[in-house]
């Protein structure tokens, strides 16, 4: 495990003027694509912050930014209880690999796979430089408070109004809320566990004002220098979640979703594909 003094978060946009280019993003139009029911939104990765840049400028109410993989999607289909967290969340992204191959698939691929870190990391850069507030509750509290440390070494500007560990008792869990309450951040980042994290989020928009919402899982170790980022191989495959299952063992159980997933996908395509053949197969008949 690196040293927290030897972790860097390098990126090409450092030198360029990303405020002013999140500006000329066109958010206009923000196009979906349905993935076995859950409607994902179509967007690169400056899109999709130009999107939450936008619910900030406008403060018209809360927004929560929800991140789904394919295990996550399979508990959030229509006809699952979770399935109102999907819909009622103000932006789906796309995270894992596996949901631009289930789009390419259905045939309608996706512009870009967003990870949680990159978004993370460049929000965070933004709000250094446009004094945006922010709260971080999530993950043990060692973690948070080496993420803390290791975020004001890189952005000695940033302005963290709130820090506090997921491990919450009634006591805790209201001084958490009140404490959000109070600081009103602009941008709220929980690094909880799935779907713990979400189900949180929902039972308490009453405490987030106009905050933004995003949930991170376990991205918060990983800042924190506790955790390493998957290998280039997993990353550029998108196969981040495999990565995770070697050096989590425990989490085999995830693979009976990600079969289920795969053969849903299967099954939903040879669907499409053959209605598609009876279709043309009927206008070559009435021609």
């Amino acid at each position: 495990m690196k040293d927290p003094k030897e972790i860097t978060h390098n990126s090409s946009k450092e030198e360029r003027d990303y405020v002013l280019e999140y500006q000329n993003v066109d958010i206009s139009k923000r196009e979906k694509v349905s993935i076995l029911g859950v409607e994902i939104d179509n967007l690169t990765r400056d899109e999709a912050i130009a999107n939450i840049l936008d619910f900030h400028k406008k403060k018209e109410t809360f927004h929560h930014i929800l991140f789904l993989d394919p295990i996550r999607l399979m508990t959030m289909r229509p006809g699952k209880n979770l399935n109102r967290i999907a819909r009622k969340a103000s932006l789906v992204l796309p995270e894992g690999g596996g949901l631009s191959w289930a789009a390419d698939q259905l045939g309608t691929p996706l512009k870009e796979r967003i990870s949680v870190i990159s978004l993370m990391m460049d929000l965070i850069r933004y709000s250094e430089k446009k004094e945006l507030t922010l709260f971080f509750l999530g993950s043990k509290e060692d973690i948070i408070e080496k993420l803390f440390f290791n975020l004001i070494r890189h952005f000695p500007e940033i302005r963290i109004v709130g820090r506090h560990s997921g491990h919450l008792n009634d006591a805790r869990d209201l001084m958490v809320k009140e404490a959000i309450r109070k600081t009103n951040p602009d941008i709220i980042f929980i690094g909880m566990d799935f779907p713990r994290q979400e189900i949180w989020i929902e039972n308490n928009t009453g405490y987030f004002g106009k905050s933004i919402i995003i949930g991170a899982w376990g991205n918060f170790d990983t800042l924190s220098g506790k955790v390493k980022k998957a290998p280039d191989y997993f990353q550029l495959r998108g196969l981040t979640w495999l990565w995770r299952i070697f050096i989590r063992p425990y989490r085999l159980d995830k693979i009976f979703y990600m079969i289920q997933f795969f053969v849903s996908i299967k099954l939903e395509n040879w669907k499409k594909n053959r209605e598609a053949k009876l279709k043309a197969k009927e206008e070559i008949t009435q021609s």
